[in-house]
């Protein structure tokens, strides 16, 4: 019966959420504030239609950690590391004052409120940090996280999430421990913290990538949707065995696949269950809210709210603009953290079940978090308005739009870029002519093998599939200069150019097809050229390319008749993916990229003394670093870390890489 009861009232939450959605979004108010506004209406202070309170907020808990697993498939370990200054300076310095501020206040007023000392430190450390959910989704919602304040914000947030651990551990040792105790717990806390996230490390190395490259071969979505399930709850659940916060082991599984090829798909899949979840959390929210206590104190709750908000912008402002940000950058980070934050509920919910605060005073400052995170939406999405307002004679600088220091190369940061949809043989075509002229490109494609391999010779190729809409934004789809579909399926090439017609009416979008037997179909649906495929066809379609990207058509003519004099040389093999050359191609030769480490035979040595004719392989580049070695010819010496691409047949090619590693061909060492 019990469980009946959480279904219905589930049922009655999702109901309530999707009618007020639907109004909220056509009076263009925040979602967040819908689900407040739900969350109030239905909890027990409301229509007691809901008073299943705790099982809802265990629910809402997995919305959080999802919203962080998604934020750390934005950010590397490179990331973290750039920003050690924000997390550990700024982030450090914003938590330790806003305590000593708040807290002496409530000191003051102790003989009002009767809180011990130990309650004075957790309410303080209550409303001290600011809310990692609404933060992150309000940035994510507007693009806005490889920002200078977006990024800052998000620095911020981390350390203050490392605070609520030990502030959790100052609880949990009690107001009665001794000094001794209470530094064991918190080293033993640190050291733990300190191996889980080697262990992450370690994980995201070694075994996350090959884990997914083996489930995405299976090419089944079901899988692949339920690994990312089991890796983000796992690594949630694994933190909160440890006592750190699920949150923050979310946000690492997520940071540990942030640099693997997989992130595009992976955010794009655990979108909805994000959503969902995180609309539950936030009507959690709504239902601990006391409507009778608001109504009977609400000017002095009111106020309190406005001071904490009005606080901690002209706080985080200052820290900022002393830590060298911009004026604009400075505000609108204020302005983003003004909050009280989720974390603040736990604190309460733990001081009050401990005795350490009274439940009345718990409850007065849960509405000044609750008020604060209602307005936060409003102040995140007027941010840039109101900090010009305030700072009329400061101009934005142009470098405020994106981080200066940031070490990622994300593809929603490209462009004026060119998207291929597909890596077969078509596309590979198109990417060497792009090389070529120096033309920016990202590639998607859903055989794993390929990818890696792709990746391996230094193509930028991501995994993930080109036929949902959500995988081409996250490939900067909104500023590319052209996209061209080159697998062969006319019926996924016509859903796609609907869905990228209604996102952008005027890009040049090229397909291929087999034959010309729906080239009518699809140039109705939005196609601007359809080519046939065959050698000629993609000679032709890196002709439309080259021409739709306005380089002049004598050059691009000329290039493709010296392909044609070569005799197609340069067209010859390519990269074999999970399915073999099967339908490829008619060519047996293939290209293959081989890493060469320090210990290799063929390192330091110019590429006529390695005689490869007679292995039947020739060399087709060489990638040193992130530079093509163009001229190469047989003086060209081969050094470390360098990566040969060879071109011929599969047993030609395994024996011309073991005599490049050791030496000894495996035709010859029999």
């Amino acid at each position: 019966m019990e469980h009946a009861n959480i279904v219905n009232e589930l049922i009655i939450i999702l109901g309530a959420s999707v009618a007020a959605a639907a109004v909220f979004t056509r009076l263009q108010v925040p979602t967040i504030i819908c689900y407040l506004f739900v969350g109030l209406i239905l909890g027990p202070n409301g229509l007691g239609l809901v008073k299943g309170v705790a099982e809802f907020q265990i629910i809402a808990e997995f919305g959080v950690a999802f919203l962080l697993f998604t934020l750390g498939l934005e950010f590397s370990l490179p990331h973290l590391i750039a920003l050690r200054k924000v997390v550990f300076g700024l982030g450090s310095l914003q938590v330790a004052i806003c305590i000593a501020v708040f807290g002496g206040l409530i000191y003051l007023a102790r003989s009002v409120y009767a809180i011990s000392m130990t309650g004075t430190l957790i309410a303080a450390s209550a409303v001290a940090l600011s809310s990692t959910a609404i933060v992150s989704k309000e940035l994510s919602q507007r693009n806005e996280i490889a920002t200078a304040h977006g990024h800052t914000a998000i620095g911020i947030l981390l350390f203050q999430d490392i605070a609520a651990i030990v502030i959790l551990v100052l609880i949990s040792v009690g107001s009665d421990a001794s000094g001794e105790e209470l530094i064991l717990s918190l080293a033993f806390a640190g050291a733990k913290a300190i191996g889980f996230f080697v262990c992450m490390v370690a994980i995201g190395k070694w075994i996350m990538p090959p884990l997914f490259t083996e489930i995405s071969k299976t090419k089944s979505e079901e899988l692949f949707v339920l690994t990312v399930l089991v890796v983000a709850l796992l690594s949630a659940a694994t933190a909160h065995s440890l006592g750190l916060a699920m949150a923050l082991g979310a946000f690492m599984a997520g940071m540990m696949l942030g640099e693997s090829h997989f992130r595009h798909q992976i955010e794009a899949e655990i979108r909805p269950f994000r959503d969902v979840l995180l609309g539950i959390f936030f009507v959690s929210i709504g239902l601990m809210i006391d409507f009778d206590l608001i109504q009977t104190f609400w000017p002095r709750i009111l106020f309190f709210s406005a001071c904490l908000i009005v606080f901690k912008t002209i706080l985080i402002g200052l820290l900022c603009k002393t830590f060298g940000n911009s004026p604009i950058v400075s505000f609108r980070t204020g302005l983003i953290l003004c909050q009280g934050g989720e974390f603040g509920f736990a604190l309460l919910a733990l001081a009050v079940k401990g005795d350490l605060v009274p439940t009345d005073v718990a409850s007065f400052f849960l509405s000044i978090i609750v008020i604060s995170m209602g307005v936060t939406p409003l102040l995140v999405s007027n941010s840039e308005k109101i900090a010009n307002y305030f700072l009329a004679r400061q101009r934005q600088n142009p470098a405020d739009t994106l981080l200066p220091d940031t070490t990622s190369h994300s593809a929603s940061e490209m462009e004026g870029h060119v998207i291929l949809c597909g890596y077969g043989r078509v596309g590979q075509t198109i990417a060497r002519f792009l090389q070529q002229e120096q033309i920016p490109y990202i590639a998607i494609d859903d055989d794993p093998v390929r990818v890696q391999r792709a990746r391996l010779a230094g193509e930028n190729v991501e995994y993930g599939s080109a036929r949902k809409l959500k995988v081409l934004m996250h490939l900067g789809l909104m500023k590319a200069n052209l996209m061209v579909i080159s697998f062969d399926d006319h019926i996924a090439a016509k859903k796609m150019l609907l869905e990228v017609r209604q996102q952008r009416a005027k890009l040049p979008i090229l397909v291929r097809t087999r034959d010309d037997a729906h080239l009518l179909e699809l140039q109705e649906a939005g196609a601007t050229a359809v080519i046939p495929e065959t050698l000629e066809a993609s000679l032709m379609l890196v002709g439309h390319v080259m021409v739709a990207l306005g380089q002049p058509g004598e050059k691009v003519f000329e290039s493709i008749d010296n392909v044609r004099n070569e005799r197609y040389k340069m067209l010859h093999g390519f990269i074999v993916g999970q399915h073999g050359p099967y339908g490829m191609s008619r060519y047996k030769r293939r290209l293959h990229p081989v890493f060469l480490p320090a210990s290799a035979f063929a390192v330091n040595k110019a590429v006529g003394n390695l005689e490869l004719e007679p292995l039947n392989v020739k060399l087709h580049t060489i990638r040193r670093g992130n530079d093509i070695v163009l001229d190469a010819n047989e003086n060209t010496l081969l050094l470390e870390s360098d990566i040969v691409v060879l071109s011929g047949e599969q047993t030609d090619i395994e024996a011309a890489e073991a005599y490049l590693l050791s030496g000894k061909s495996l035709l010859t060492s029999n």
